[in-house]
C-alpha cells in the first residue's frame, strides 16, 4: 500500500473520530495530538526491549508521525546518515560486515546483487 493511501485512510479515521468528540473538547484533542507529535520530535526513542517502547510507538501514532513525517529513529534501531549518492555503497559495506540492513518496517532487506 502506498503512502498516499495510508495517509488518506488515517486522515479519514481521525476526521471520523473527531466528529464524535463534543465541539467544546475538540481544541483539547487537537492540542493532545500536537503534544504527542512534539514529544516524539524531542524525546529520543527508547531501546527495543524497554517497557516504554510500546508507549513511544503509541504516542508516535497519535502524534501523526506517519509517512514522510515518520521519525527516522525507532526503538532498537540506529540511523547511519550518509550522502544520498553513497547510499548503495554504505548498504553494501554494512551488509559485508554481516550486519543486516533493515527496511522501513524493521525487517532485514533482501540483499541486492
Amino acid at each position: 500500500m502506498n503512502t498516499t493511501a495510508k495517509l488518506g485512510g488515517i486522515g479519514a479515521i481521525f476526521a471520523l473520530l473527531l466528529t464524535e468528540v463534543p465541539e467544546q473538547y475538540t481544541l483539547y484533542v487537537a492540542l493532545f495530538i500536537i503534544a504527542c507529535g512534539a514529544v516524539t520530535a524531542l524525546v529520543p526513542p527508547p531501546n527495543a526491549g524497554s517497557k516504554w517502547a510500546v508507549a513511544y510507538q503509541l504516542i508516535t501514532t497519535i502524534g501523526l508521525n506517519i509517512g514522510w513525517a515518520e521519525n527516522h529513529f525507532k526503538p532498537g534501531q540506529s540511523g547511519v546518515r550518509v550522502p544520498l549518492p553513497d547510499k548503495p555503497a554504505a548498504k553494501q559495506a554494512v551488509a559485508a560486515a554481516g550486519i543486516p540492513v533493515l527496511d522501513r518496517k524493521g525487517k532485514p532487506e533482501t540483499p541486492t546483487p
